[in-house]
């Protein structure tokens, strides 16, 4: 008697057609996957708009050049709504102050190089009396020092105290405690980041297995792609008996 099994798409039971192979989904619903996995193959990219096939259903740019150029559009936008915090643009400026200070150190240099921080390029406060107001505080005060500053005495000194200053934090794979001068840092090493990136991958294939149409195009494709795997090592071993 031929074994039945229930399709995972549509629900409705079927025979198995092959022996050896239990196969999820009816005939109807294979093709009509199969079908919808090679018209999925054609999309835009998302840097050039150029219609290309990607190679897996992760793709988004038709080349490497579209690729890094997406990335660096990314990383643009996520600093700029960074620096849109006048907190955060404080502790970025005090950064750079510590890394051109070391930087200096290093090198044996005595005056700082080329001033590069908020306002770099506008002409210098004149030397009568005048006031600015702090970016981060508001509060008015007098330029000092040979370089354009936006912040007053006080707010420079307490973000240089933040940015030398190390705080202790709890890592998110492993839960021990580290020390660490960055505020983004959420891990404790190399390996628990890597753990992180792979819990992360693991929760997103299962959240999209979980639907049965997205299941039943993602077998689809892996059909797809074995088949191609298999047409090009026949071409391969046709080529070295040609030879």
């Amino acid at each position: 008697m031929p074994e039945l099994n229930s399709c995972r798409l549509c629900g409705i039971r079927f025979e198995q057609t092959r022996r050896g192979s239990m196969r999820a989904y009816c005939k109807r619903c294979t093709a009509t996957t199969d079908r919808r996995a090679a018209e999925a193959r054609r999309m835009e990219c998302r840097h050039c708009g150029r219609a290309f096939s990607p190679k897996t259903h992760s793709s988004r740019y038709c080349s490497d050049e579209c690729r890094l150029e997406g990335r660096r559009r990314r990383v643009r936008e996520c600093a700029r709504r960074y620096m849109a915090d006048p907190e955060k643009l404080a502790v970025a400026t005090a950064r750079r102050r510590a890394d051109n200070a070391r930087l200096r150190k290093r090198l044996g240099m005595k005056k700082r190089p080329v001033h590069d921080g908020p306002g770099a390029g506008q002409p210098l406060p004149a030397a009568a009396p005048g006031t600015i107001a702090c970016r981060l505080c508001g509060r008015d005060f007098a330029p000092y020092g040979g370089a354009r500053h936006v912040y007053c005495k006080p707010c420079t000194d307490r973000t240089d105290g933040e940015v030398g200053r190390a705080r202790l934090a709890r890592c998110k794979v492993c839960g021990g405690e580290f020390s660490t001068t960055h505020r983004i840092v959420k891990y404790c090493s190399t390996a628990c980041g890597d753990e992180a990136r792979r819990r992360k991958a693991r929760e997103y294939d299962r959240r999209y297995k979980a639907d049965p149409e997205k299941r039943a195009a993602a077998a689809a494709r892996k059909r797809s792609y074995a088949a191609r795997r298999d047409r090009k090592a026949e071409q391969r071993s046709r080529s070295r008996r040609a030879q």
